[in-house]
């Protein structure tokens, strides 16, 4: 009888996580199911279970799949750029390269799975760490990146790298986001070159010796049941 490889099982189990991203980036957590899983692997019941004690272990292991699993990959391909301008902008595409995953070789990316975390971010809180977690990794990357432009004089020091970066996976993450609106619609290079207008706004900051002045604007509570009504905060309601 032939020796299974460890090689093997990883094998085994990269497929079946990989599956379970599919899975749960339809159905979401609640209306997945093991079969699902099954049907979606082409593996058997046993081979599912060998691995995985059921739904909660495979939720995880997708979890862990989308929020970090791709830093290391991330870290090679941006250190081919010269600048950074062009480390940034290998990053986006990096981005956007795990929310679409691989078609030719059936591999799925994360952006499906991540819409359906953040809807059950609230319930699940599995979901909301590893949100969490997948955020403060990639504010991290983002920063680094951000100082290092900022230690070679490509950018002013007076920026502020977390709050950029912070700010920027927002509006990237907002972007998979509008993928889930448009569907069909959504074209990839239109949101790239987009994301790649906002990095040319901050590496043209680089020119401008100090802070430019953006005040800040008082809140004022509204409510769309009552359009055409605000208040002054503090104000009687």
């Amino acid at each position: 009888m032939p020796r299974v490889t460890a090689a093997h099982e990883q094998g085994v189990r990269n497929r079946i996580v990989a599956a379970s991203l599919r899975v749960f980036g339809e159905r979401g957590f609640h209306g997945a199911t093991m079969q699902d899983v099954v049907r979606e692997s082409g593996l058997s019941v046993g081979a599912i279970y060998t691995h995985f004690r059921g739904k909660d272990e495979l939720f995880m292991a997708a979890c862990d799949l989308a929020s970090g699993r791709g830093l290391g990959e991330l870290a090679a391909r941006v250190a081919t750029g010269r600048t950074t301008a062009e480390k940034l902008a290998i990053a986006v595409g990096f981005f956007f390269d795990a929310a679409e995953g691989d078609d030719v070789a059936n591999l799925p990316g994360n952006a499906e799975f991540l819409v359906q975390a953040w809807a059950q971010a609230d319930a699940e809180p599995a979901a909301r760490e590893m949100l969490v977690r997948r955020r403060e990794q990639l504010v991290l990357a983002g920063s680094m990146l951000l100082e290092e432009g900022i230690a070679r004089g490509e950018l002013p020091r007076w920026i502020d790298a977390t709050a950029i970066a912070r700010a920027y996976t927002a509006l990237l993450d907002g972007m998979l986001l509008a993928r889930a609106e448009q569907g069909a619609g959504w074209r990839r290079a239109d949101a790239e070159r987009q994301a790649r207008e906002i990095l040319a706004l901050v590496i043209a900051a680089a020119a401008r010796p100090d802070r430019p002045d953006v005040g800040e604007v008082a809140p004022r509570p509204y409510s769309l049941l009552e359009p055409g009504v605000s208040r002054e905060r503090g104000a009687a309601s």
